[in-house]
């Protein structure tokens, strides 16, 4: 998508959301990088020794820690600017192009809206979803998003609490020396794969009725079928335990989870919102076509283009009213919204208010949490690194170490995924206008002038609609996009009953102004009709000089019209004046002989 510039809408120029997890991945892109440089260095060292085998650890190691620190450097040198063009957001239904009809499903529903006064939410399923909205009423009303973000840390916030204390319990209390290495495998592999593997792709843990009975019984039925299996079991040891691993896996997913459900309550809106809406509904009747209300109408909405910036158009359908159709019925809309332009007060948040403002302060904390993370695992790293010994045996080398610095890098990963969707929130105003027009109409000529005694006459058809129906339904409305490319949706909606009265009383002015009569307007007409009418007084003056002075003003073409309409073979009489039958020979006024 372009970027859309202009020097007058300088209200969509907005600050960077992302400044504070930008610095925050700065950071961790610095540690990062000096940790695997620092790898790289030992293993250069290695090498330099001829020691190869020494240097296989830091040179993996290495590359490993750089891509990761490269990738938080690349992710917030994408975000150092923040672009925020005319056409976005994107609109609320599939817009039409200049002069087009037509509508979609989406402006349908927008229209809805509209008619209802209300909007429309998707309600909880299942017990835990229950659970959740009961606790937080107000996440109804919410946005699609943080309703989706809410129910899927929820959901794993109570797989990863279920699985823990199944693992406590079953390694503390029925565990033994024997099975609790067979224990922490276990739940190690159940966790990586049915915990973690959702986690880190954005959905939700497959926690259902079965799985938590699966896990109550594992707690208690586990160690002793491991117990009963482990003569037949290879003796994993201390080497290969992965207890500390599982715990510290289900204990720092956690806390994510637990920050995450924080960072979305503290986006819900502290009251319920508005969705209230204005319809204004008259009756009219008009002697013109109903299409006119629609160009006038385009005409009226482009005069209160926001910043000079086209209406969003969703529906458009012209009245039609066929001339070859004495009487029908008709129906005609247009559905614009005004361009979004972001809310007043709309700044990006310091680290100090961050923090004193409750709907930024989780996001922060979740940020520093997944920096903190990020430092663990390089430190964990380093030390795997420095102490790896590729000539001692490998149980004497801690491989737990890059364990835990893998579990860790991928916490602080969704971490820092997380709080980015909520950190690129925006919220929108703008102005939904929806008139429709419906009824029956008949058509019929009228004729001006009177055909016996005037030169001039004109018809016309006319299209006349008696009782028209004119509804004008708008709307102030707020919106939120998740992301500048995200979805949009409305949250809430407020009445505009002065706009809509205004509106749809301009309408109705310009309805009743309409004529039915067809006369000439230009100046070359108005000329033409001059000539006419002094020729015409002439003529009916009954003077010798009707020609002349019809000749001295009217022009050739005029002249010998109206020599046309006065007889091709009158005559005068010589001494008094008086017209004569085209055959007379003397006249009938004085009875002079006619030359």
């Amino acid at each position: 998508m372009s970027y859309d510039y202009s020097s007058e809408s300088q209200r969509l120029e907005l600050p960077n959301p992302y400044r504070l997890q930008n610095r925050m991945l700065w950071l961790c892109a610095a540690l990062l990088m000096a940790a695997g440089v620092s790898s790289l260095w030992w293993a250069r060292q290695a090498l330099q020794t001829q020691s190869f085998s020494l240097a296989i650890a830091p040179l993996a190691a290495g590359v490993l820690i750089l891509i990761a620190g490269l990738t938080c450097a690349a992710t917030a040198a994408r975000r150092l600017r923040f672009f925020f063009g005319r056409k976005r957001p994107h609109s609320l239904a599939p817009d039409l192009p200049p002069g087009a009809n037509g509508g979609s499903p989406e402006a349908l529903k927008l229209k809805e809206y509209l008619r209802q006064g209300a909007l429309t939410f998707g309600e909880p399923e299942g017990a835990i979803q229950g659970v959740l909205y009961h606790a937080v009423p107000h996440l109804i009303t919410a946005p699609e998003m943080l309703q989706l973000l809410a129910k899927r840390h929820v959901f794993n916030l109570a797989a990863f609490l279920v699985t823990g204390i199944s693992f406590l319990f079953s390694w503390w209390v029925f565990g033994t020396a024997e099975t609790r290495s067979w224990i922490g495998v276990l739940y190690f592999a159940f966790g990586a794969i049915a915990l973690l593997r959702p986690l880190l792709s954005n959905t939700r843990a497959p926690l259902s009725l079965m799985s938590l009975v699966g896990l109550i019984a594992s707690a208690i039925l586990a160690p002793v079928a491991i117990g009963l299996a482990v003569p037949f079991l290879p003796k994993l040891g201390a080497a290969f335990s992965l207890n500390v691993q599982t715990f510290v896996m289900l204990a720092t997913a956690l806390v994510a989870c637990a920050l995450g459900i924080m960072a979305v309550l503290g986006q819900l809106a502290r009251h319920t919102p508005s969705t209230h809406t204005s319809v204004d509904q008259q009756r009219l009747s008009m002697s013109a076509p109903p299409a006119m209300l629609i160009d006038e109408l385009d005409r009226i909405l482009q005069n209160e283009w926001t910043e000079r910036i086209p209406n969003r158009r969703y529906a458009r359908a012209e009245p039609l009213t066929p001339a070859g159709t004495p009487s029908g019925s008709f129906a005609g809309e247009l559905f614009e919204e005004s361009q979004p332009m972001p809310l007043s007060g709309t700044v990006a948040p310091s680290f100090v208010s961050a923090l004193g403002s409750k709907h930024h302060r989780a996001l922060v904390l979740l940020d520093l949490y997944a920096t903190v993370l990020l430092a663990t695992a390089a430190g964990f790293a380093l030390f795997f690194v420095h102490q790896f010994d590729p000539l001692a045996g490998w149980e004497h080398n801690r491989f737990s170490l890059m364990g835990l610095s893998l579990i860790l890098s991928l916490v602080a990963g969704f971490c820092f995924n997380e709080a980015s969707r909520l950190w690129g929130r925006f919220d929108f105003e703008s102005v939904l206008t929806w008139v429709e027009v419906m009824g029956n109409y008949q058509t019929s000529r009228i004729g001006t002038g009177n055909e016996l005694t005037s030169r001039m006459n004109t018809q016309n058809d006319v299209v006349r609609t008696e009782a028209m129906t004119l509804r004008v339904w708008r709307a102030r409305i707020e919106s939120v996009v998740f992301g500048k490319d995200g979805p949009r949706q409305i949250t809430a909606m407020f009445s505009s009953d002065q706009d809509s009265q205004r509106l749809s009383q301009g309408l109705m002015s310009f309805a009743k102004g309409q004529s039915v009569l067809v006369a000439a307007g230009s100046p070359e007409d108005q000329t033409r009709l001059q000539a006419l009418q002094q020729g015409e007084q002439a003529l009916l003056a009954g003077t010798p000089d009707a020609t002349a002075a019809l000749a001295r003003t009217a022009p050739a073409a005029l002249l010998e019209a109206a020599t046309h309409a006065t007889g091709a073979g009158a005559s005068f009489c010589s001494a008094c004046g008086h017209k004569a039958a085209a055959q007379a020979r003397f006249c009938a006024h004085c009875g002079q002989a006619i030359n």
